[in-house]
């Protein structure tokens, strides 16, 4: 991937967390990539893969259990629940590459659990590390593009006259 590429992706990634949680009135931060995530007591990670004629890979988003406890509906499995936050994050980058003229279809997401998963930072900094009160969240998207696809930098076109989190469909 072109560093331009992946320079673009990563801060879509990153802003995207923000809002998610922000919307779930949890406000999360970044920490700077010497905060180490080895320490991280992450509990369960959500995965989605997608696909798209441009671009293939897949967006995880692992969680220490006090975010997922903060903005869980009653009742919802820290795995369940992982898995939505994932895919609603997934949802929104995909808006924002809809957008830029690249149309993503995505897989359904799968959990992960463990003792202490530990994402590892790899080829500059892969994963970006997200602190609130009483936790931490990590995400990262972890993909290829075409050879010669440059994503554009900003928006093309607007994909959609709604916000994020303004229609549910069943």
């Amino acid at each position: 991937m072109s560093t331009t590429n992946k320079v673009n992706l990563d801060r879509l990634v990153a802003e995207n967390c923000i809002k998610l949680f922000a919307d779930y009135r949890l406000d999360v931060h970044a920490v700077g990539a010497e905060e180490s995530l080895a320490n991280r007591p992450f509990l369960v990670c959500g995965v989605v893969g997608f696909t798209s004629k441009h671009v293939r890979g897949a967006l995880a988003l692992a969680s220490t259990s006090e975010p997922l406890e903060l903005t869980s509906p009653d009742l919802t499995s820290h795995r369940d629940w992982v898995c939505e936050l994932a895919n609603q994050l997934l949802g929104r980058v995909k808006n924002q590459l809809l957008s830029r003229k690249v149309e993503v279809f995505a897989s359904t997401p799968v959990a992960l659990r463990g003792e202490h998963l530990s994402p590892v930072r790899q080829q500059g900094q892969v994963a970006d590390l997200f602190i609130t009160s009483g936790g931490a969240v990590c995400v990262w998207m972890d993909c290829e593009f075409e050879p010669d696809f440059e994503l554009p930098d900003g928006v093309v076109e607007e994909a959609s006259p709604l916000s994020e989190g303004e229609m549910v469909l069943f």
